[in-house]
């Protein structure tokens, strides 16, 4: 049977079986995203009007490219299904238009609304600017082609996405977003049931672009819903016994300020609740530092910082309340986690979107930990081990701030098996392994979550129950590989391993940190 998707959105949302997701993550019509502490650039690492394929950030070979665009596989081979020609192009001045051809090489009739990308409940995408660290969720629609069954809050789907596509058969869909800023020229996709690919945006005019209907309404904004906010991710002690090791949470500051501004935007709400979900913690410290990028001059940068420092923790303590001690410091533009410019001198905006940020290190103190009730533990997650599946990591990917590991899992035995994963950020502490299936652990004593986005109805950029049998089970059938995958802060610029911790079969594993 098809998966049940008409639940509500808040109630799938408790569930967070996603981001990225990923998953999942002040607009007005215009959706332009303020560029934060500096102006967008030129970027020179890629021509704006280019319709060649970035690297896909996916195991195994690079996918075939067809027609300029990318491939992206089913997270299983147990579906044979692609999202083959992936683009990415502007459309007028608000809306990035996300357009590829579903194919169906499976022999049973399947829409992609059984993949998760259905407008009569919620489109299961997202799309991430990795070095900025935002998140963007389908825009809802006004004028557009309707479907029948649709919410209100309608995403701007093309109305093939929940038409039946015959065995053999492929279908253009149209999926629409809020626009990014200029200087964004490649982001990552990440779509229910499909591995992540990272795609160049295309500009405005593009013939790579194809007419739909749906490109011919409007987005519908909606203040108390906003469609693009910050990713947000942290790592934390990698067990109880840890109480020495900090908590830390990354927030990037282009969605929550307007360009040299300290006053916080109308999406920082939603970013600081999610953030505060986070924080596990009732009482301690809490250090909240502000980082710019190099644009501008040594005083103003080192100002700003410190300003920003202070409004979000005047919204952090609103949430988080009195039982901590909040501390700020401004660093402007003294601690650079990523090049402002390029080795020839040239401006690198990728870079300048990863530095302006503002982090936050929470610290328990140690009266506060005994504190914690023993009945919030459980032990770790053993329900795979001894089940035939088999896990191997091919590597982790780093773009800007943020890590994309991907973990395969081969199914060795004669009987098809569930995973029953779940990516929670709200079980965080709950066991040794974060609560969540991936995790990854530095060898320091720190173990990293994978990342929040608040506007994704997935909530997490991870894939927790994935359509990668038919229509949404979680099962493996025998010598099938399904790859979950999660988008985690990305580690020290030095560190050059990980371990990527599998939950089910109480295991990490090692891999190499490509960056």
């Amino acid at each position: 049977m098809p998966i049940n998707r008409t639940v509500g959105r808040h109630s799938r949302r408790s569930v967070r079986a996603v981001g990225l997701a990923v998953a999942a993550l002040a607009l007005t019509s215009a959706c332009a995203i303020p560029a934060g502490p500096t102006e967008p650039g030129p970027v020179l690492s890629v021509p704006s009007d280019s319709t060649g394929p970035a690297a896909p950030i996916a195991p195994g070979p690079a996918p075939t490219t067809v027609g300029g665009g990318l491939v992206a596989d089913s997270v299983s081979s147990a579906l044979p299904i692609q999202a083959r020609d992936v683009r990415l192009v502007r459309s007028g001045g608000a809306d990035l238009a996300l357009q590829f051809e579903f194919a169906n090489d499976s022999a049973d009739t399947i829409a992609p609304s059984d993949m998760g990308l259905d407008p009569r409940t919620h489109v299961i995408a997202t799309l991430v600017d990795l070095p900025r660290g935002t998140g963007y969720a389908p825009a809802p629609g006004v004028g557009v082609a309707r479907i029948e069954n649709a919410f209100p809050e309608h995403a701007r789907a093309s109305t093939s996405s929940v038409e039946g596509i015959p065995p053999g058969g492929n279908a253009m869909v149209t999926i629409v977003f809020p626009a990014p800023p200029e200087e964004t020229l490649s982001m990552l996709v990440t779509m229910d049931g499909f591995l992540p690919v990272e795609a160049p945006v295309q500009p405005s005019g593009s013939p790579a672009l194809k007419d739909d209907p749906v490109l011919h309404g409007g987005s519908r904004v909606d203040p108390a819903d906003l469609q693009v906010g910050p990713v947000i991710c942290q790592s934390g002690p990698d067990s109880a016994a840890t109480s020495s090791t900090p908590t830390r949470l990354r927030l990037p500051s282009d969605v929550l300020f307007a360009f040299g501004s300290a006053a916080l935007s109308p999406a920082a709400a939603s970013a600081i609740e999610t953030l505060s979900k986070q924080v596990t913690a009732t009482s301690g410290s809490i250090l909240i530092e502000g980082h710019t990028d190099s644009i501008g001059d040594d005083a103003s940068n080192q100002r700003l910082s410190e300003q920003r420092a202070t409004s979000v923790r005047d919204a952090v303590a609103v949430r988080l309340g009195s039982g901590f001690q909040y501390r700020t410091a401004g660093f402007g533009e003294t601690r650079p986690v990523a090049p402002n410019t390029h080795p020839d001198g040239s401006d690198n905006p990728d870079g300048r979107g990863a530095n302006r940020r503002v982090e936050l290190t929470v610290e328990t103190t140690t009266e506060a930990a005994r504190a914690v009730p023993a009945v919030a533990r459980e032990p770790a997650n053993t329900t795979l081990l001894g089940s035939g599946l088999v896990p191997t990591v091919p590597d982790v990917r780093v773009r800007g701030g943020l890590a994309l590991a991907q973990v395969a899992l081969r199914n060795t035995s004669d009987q098809e098996r569930a995973l029953g994963y779940l990516n929670d950020g709200a079980r965080i502490g709950v066991r040794p392994d974060y609560g969540g299936e991936l995790s990854l652990t530095d060898g320091t004593g720190a173990r990293y979550a994978p990342c929040a986005f608040g506007p994704a109805w997935w909530d997490l950029v991870a894939t927790g129950s994935p359509s990668f049998t038919h229509f949404g089970s979680d099962k493996v059938p025998p010598g099938a590989t399904v790859v979950m995958w999660a988008l985690f802060t990305a580690p020290p610029a030095e560190r050059q391993s990980i371990q990527v911790g599998v939950g089910g079969l109480n295991a990490t594993l090692p891999a190499q940190l490509a960056r």
